[in-house]
């Protein structure tokens, strides 16, 4: 494809943080399709193993690959539109009509490894609804315990305060099992949720619209915290949500437990996303505190 021209700006005035996550999201994504697009070629319908395939397709992968493959110049075009992108994302002025979009989450610290403690992981992106207890142990050292619920069709396309019910009954079994229901401790939970949403603070965010099947109604433009915290405490748990983050947030932190010098959370499945760490003096978007560290997680 043709690559249009582009004035190359000085390394100071780019940022250095966004210059190394363009680079590498550049680099993964055209890697990724690479892979994707030779396996798909080199795959039959039926799905032959290697002993059997044609040897003719072997010149169709050549092919393929072939029309990937680009020069150093060109990745460097790639990344410095790509970030010419992420900063229209970050600036207030030209975020309604950035393509990449830039939206602050809201969490500015991450982990050292250092912390100990329980806390609930909640994770609904689609049919299933996953619970864990994650134990931190300190010294990176974490102990999961986890149970998946499937998420009925009824369910996905009801009532939107029988959605966040079903969700309570879930986590009220799961806390049930583990012995960790009414025992006199508030359990923070950090909910990953994964839709369109408005973030207006660390637990606080509106749905803007349903994907992946669901379609829940009295929802949409409404706090999905504020709806779930109600569904917990009309169930009597003993949990408070006290974080909304999405996949790539929740993978940076993941990530962050075991090594803290984790700076990106990547996602490559049915979707593709990105998070970073950026300084609050980059992010002209930002409604939040400016109390240290002056730095957030940007998706």
């Amino acid at each position: 494809m043709p690559f249009n021209v582009i004035q190359i700006l000085e390394d100071d005035l780019i940022s250095p943080i966004i210059k190394k996550v363009a680079y590498g999201l550049a680099t993964t994504c055209i890697l990724g399709g690479a892979v994707y697009a030779g396996y798909r070629v080199a795959t039959p319908a039926q799905q032959q193993t290697r002993h059997y395939r044609q040897p003719e397709l072997n010149d169709q992968i050549e092919t393929v690959l072939d029309s990937l493959k680009i020069t150093d110049d060109q990745l460097i075009q790639i990344m410095h539109l790509l970030e010419d992108e992420m900063n229209a994302g970050l600036s207030s002025s030209t975020h309604d009509q950035a393509v990449v979009k830039m939206f602050p989450t809201y969490v500015k610290n991450i982990p050292t490894g250092t912390e100990v403690g329980q806390i609930l992981a909640l994770d609904l992106g689609g049919t299933n609804f996953r619970v864990l207890l994650v134990d931190l142990r300190g010294n990176s050292r974490i102990e999961l315990t986890s149970k998946i619920f499937l998420i009925p069709q009824s369910i996905m396309m009801g009532d939107g305060k029988q959605l966040f019910r079903h969700l309570s009954e879930c986590l009220h079994e799961f806390m049930l099992k583990e012995l960790i229901l009414n025992t006199g401790v508030c359990y923070p939970i950090g909910f990953t949720f994964s839709f369109p949403c408005s973030q207006e603070g660390l637990a606080s965010a509106r749905l803007t619209s349903w994907t992946k099947g669901f379609s829940c109604s009295g929802v949409v433009n409404e706090d999905v915290v504020k709806l779930f915290q109600n569904a917990i405490d009309e169930k009597g748990i003993n949990a408070k949500c006290v974080a909304l983050i999405n996949d790539t947030v929740g993978t940076l932190m993941a990530c962050a437990y075991k090594d803290p010098a984790t700076a990106i959370g990547l996602i490559l499945g049915t979707g593709t996303n990105a998070c970073y760490i950026e300084q609050l003096d980059k992010v002209g978007t930002w409604k939040g505190d400016y109390d240290e560290p002056k730095q957030v997680i940007i998706n």
